[in-house]
């Protein structure tokens, strides 16, 4: 395989994986009139089209930004780049593509396959990587959003660094005042959604369910204690309250794995 062809697959490499406008325009000489591209089940064809497929940031360009890919290898009759992906989110483990050449030594054909390796968990119970990034998120410096409706019918969102995995189907807050903001709306709208999102791993949970104070004072000194310390020192055991929420749908995905799960 001539080193033009090697530095041909290069150059397209360098386009699709960083979106960067001066790499498109390097590799643009290096692709045919009738260049074709296979990207999973859909097929672009024609120069300026596969062009713009490679050319600025696309879905999944921030998730190819984050790998160091290999360099082209000779495959005989056609060159392949074969890269491990970053862990990220539900994004691909694995990208494969080969690369075939027309007799002037043009790409005239590029093959994608993105290999989707992160399990998909179809359940009634919260995984333990669910738990795992709920129970560590204050932490991992990505505190849970939680939005709700008080009794005006006002959305509210917050950032919530007490929550916990109470349980298989239960997440718990422990808040601080007892007698505004959540702990007050619940009663007459239970109805509340979190957001976990941690951006560098492209990681996103999505929990919904209904909230109530619990009356209990076993329960509510176990959630209190299982919070984490800094919000234990805020000193608000007197006027704080303990919030449970029994979960209803939970989804998302993860580099430990993609969740999709309904409690009946």
């Amino acid at each position: 395989m001539a080193n033009e062809q090697i530095a041909a697959a290069q150059a397209y490499v360098n386009a699709l994986s960083t979106g960067d406008k001066q790499a498109a325009k390097a590799v643009s000489s290096h692709l045919a009139a009738d260049v074709t591209l296979t990207a999973g089940p859909r097929e672009f064809s024609g120069h300026d089209i596969v062009l713009a497929r490679i050319t600025g940031v696309w879905p999944m360009t921030p998730v190819y930004r984050k790998t160091t890919w290999p360099a082209p290898k000779d495959a005989g009759d056609h060159v392949t780049v074969d890269a491990p992906m970053a862990a990220v989110g539900a994004g691909p483990t694995e990208v494969h593509l080969k690369f075939w050449f027309n007799d002037a030594g043009l790409i005239n054909r590029v093959d994608q396959e993105n290999v989707i390796g992160t399990p998909l968990v179809e359940t009634d119970k919260l995984p333990a990587f669910v738990k795992s990034r709920v129970n560590n998120a204050l932490a991992n410096d990505t505190p849970i959003m939680l939005a709700y409706v008080d009794q005006e019918g006002c959305p509210h969102t917050s950032l919530r660094g007490s929550v916990q995995a109470y349980s298989d189907t239960q997440l718990s807050i422990w808040v601080r005042a007892s007698t505004t903001g959540i702990a007050v709306a619940v009663a007459s709208n239970p109805n509340v959604e979190l957001l976990y999102r941690d951006n560098p791993t492209r990681s996103t949970l999505i929990f919904k369910g209904k909230a109530h104070v619990e009356p209990d004072e076993a329960i509510r000194k176990q959630i209190f204690d299982d919070s984490p310390e800094v919000e234990q020192n805020h000193e608000s055991w007197t006027n704080g309250v303990a919030i449970i929420i029994e979960l209803s749908e939970v989804g998302g995905a993860t580099p430990d794995g993609r969740v999709r799960m309904k409690v009946s």
